[in-house]
């Protein structure tokens, strides 16, 4: 009995190193597939105002606090615009990192854009838990003359209002890829990409 006992404990331990092998392995080939595609960022359409170019910008318009809001233009602060929709249940996903970066981000304003009815704006912003560390306005016309075609969108504007960067928002690794163009001049993964084929062609 204590030479069965002890053959199974061998067995055991023997097993168990080798899992434990495996998954350092598998951990390693993880590392070099997230090397090879770059930094997960969010994904550019092709419509709308181009990165460099200023974006357009709109004043005069009121946000859920009250609080007069203006989109681009000269300003102390870069800018994230965030466009959602009330019924998409992505956009709300997203509200609990968006509401934790607009209060870690002092040197940002965070904006949600969205377009509905006055109910559906109620019945979102009940929801949301928003308080003031954000503005949320209803400005269909931001989005059409930024060509937003589906929604979660996010566009990152400089203190000038140049746009840095832009692109679907699906999660949050997506919404801090805006802040990451903003900070290193990388604007989208599709940028980044083509920079890594210029340079290996070269």
């Amino acid at each position: 009995m204590t030479t069965f006992l002890l053959v199974a404990t061998v067995i055991l331990v023997i097993a168990v190193a080798v899992l434990f092998l495996m998954v350092l392995a598998l951990a390693r080939e993880i590392g070099r597939v997230q090397v090879r595609l770059g930094p997960l960022g969010a994904r550019m359409m092709d419509t709308g105002p181009k990165v460099e170019q200023v974006g357009p910008s709109f004043a005069g318009l009121i946000d859920q606090e009250g609080r007069t809001v203006g989109v681009g233009g000269h300003r102390d602060k870069p800018q994230l615009l965030l466009f959602t929709a009330p019924s998409c249940s992505t956009c709300k996903s997203l509200l609990p990192g968006v509401r934790a970066m607009a209060r870690a981000e002092s040197d940002l304003d965070v904006i949600i854009i969205s377009d509905g009815t006055p109910e559906e704006h109620r019945e979102f912003l009940a929801g949301s838990g928003i308080g003031s560390e954000l503005s949320y306005i209803d400005a269909r016309d931001v989005g059409i003359a930024y060509q937003v075609g589906t929604t979660p969108y996010g566009v990152i504007l400089d203190e000038h209002g140049k746009i840095r960067g832009k692109g679907l928002c699906n999660h949050m690794a997506q919404v801090e890829s805006l802040l990451n163009a903003l900070e290193t001049g990388t604007p989208s993964l599709q940028h980044l990409h083509a920079q890594a084929k210029s340079g290996s062609a070269a």
